[in-house]
């Protein structure tokens, strides 16, 4: 997925960037390293967890820490 790509069906914590979008870990909670994965409906910028993410986006996006 790029940067611009728009997620929907997220819930709160997901679509303000504060969960993974994929398996939902709570970021607020949990310190995993997670990269940028695009947009939700409200602009906020989504990630997903390391583990979670494609391949070629982790490369891409080089992943941040909490």
């Amino acid at each position: 997925m790029s940067g611009e790509a728009i997620i929907t069906g997220l819930n709160a914590l997901q679509a303000d960037g504060l969960a993974c979008v994929v398996c939902g870990a709570d970021y607020l909670r949990v310190r995993v390293p997670h990269v940028p994965l695009g947009r939700s409906v409200t602009s906020s910028q989504v990630f997903a967890c390391v583990g979670c993410c494609p391949d070629d986006a982790q490369r891409t996006a080089g992943g941040v820490l909490p």
